[in-house]
């Protein structure tokens, strides 16, 4: 019996449907059970206030089907697409963009859906600026290696 693998799961809330006001905490390249390469972001509910710093999870898988996900979560973040030009997912120049989304603030639209189990879950399908935060990210500074890479 693998006690890790069967003790997990049944810990995370499910939210009700609804747009929340999310702080991006961390991220980190994960590898799912299926051997695709996602990242799996971490965030704190801001709003609404009942769920103030409760959790949020997101997984996006680095497949071309759902790069879209990452796009528009770092466009939420204040990013202009254009201007980003084009990196190939994994390398430092797309981690320093990540990494730049942290302690961001922005607003995720969470479904509720069933998993493969019946079990309700979480599904963010969608990702909206946060009008209170700047969105210019040229004066800002991004590190030149990204922080998971630094030994």
């Amino acid at each position: 019996m693998n006690w890790e693998k069967e003790g997990a799961g049944g810990d995370f809330q499910v939210y009700p449907e609804g747009t929340y006001k999310v702080s991006i905490n961390d991220y980190e390249p994960v590898t799912a059970s299926t051997g695709t390469k996602q990242i799996r972001w971490k965030a704190t509910i801001m709003e609404p206030k009942e769920y103030l710093g409760k959790p949020v999870t997101l997984h996006t898988a680095l497949t071309d089907k759902s790069l879209w996900k990452i796009a528009r979560l770092v466009k939420a973040c204040g990013f202009d697409l254009k201007a980003l030009g084009t990196q190939e997912t994994g390398s430092p120049a797309f981690y320093k963009i990540l990494d730049s989304c942290k302690r961001r603030t922005s607003f995720w639209h969470m479904a509720v859906v069933m998993d493969n189990k019946g079990k309700d879950k979480n599904e963010i399908d969608d990702f909206k600026t946060d009008p209170d935060q700047a969105a210019d990210w040229s004066e800002e500074k991004i590190d030149d290696e990204p922080e998971f890479l630094k030994s």
